[in-house]
């Protein structure tokens, strides 16, 4: 019963969207939307998707939940996680760049900073690239005896 109310709330929301959208009501804009840099769009939608990602959780474990919306629900989530998961790599790596940019001494010229920040970057993904190396290999290697 929870799940109807749940899902009748949702339809009944989603089908007032366009009518409050010519109220002169409040907006509460859509936080990716409303970020003015890369960084803030990222975050906020990373923080988007942990939120579905919990609800989808909740429905998927409602036993009263139709087998079809949890498979499709299974589905998104597969496409989803990994593209949320490169997207949270990305963000961790603009911000160090770019927090190596703004540590370069502001007195340098960008050119220099920039230059200094890439360098860094390289020796950063080199040094990731070491660590996985050994333990793809390893998957590569039990994935090939296996098959």
């Amino acid at each position: 019963m929870r799940t109807l109310l749940r899902a009748v709330a949702l339809s009944m929301a989603l089908c007032a969207v366009p009518a409050c959208a010519s109220i002169n009501a409040p907006r509460f804009e859509n936080p990716v939307e409303a970020g003015k840099t890369a960084d803030q769009k990222a975050y906020a939608l990373l923080a988007s998707y942990t939120a579905v990602l919990e609800e989808a959780t909740d429905l998927v474990r409602d036993p009263n939940v139709p087998v079809t919306v949890k498979r499709a629900l299974v589905t998104a989530e597969s496409a989803a996680s990994p593209a949320a998961e490169t997207l949270r790599i990305a963000l961790v790596a603009y911000l160090r760049a770019r927090a190596d940019y703004e540590a370069i001494g502001p007195d340098r010229p960008p050119q220099e900073r920039t230059v200094a920040a890439f360098a860094i970057a390289a020796v950063r993904l080199d040094e990731a690239f070491t660590a996985a190396r050994g333990p793809l290999s390893q998957f590569a290697a039990l994935a090939a005896r296996n098959s």
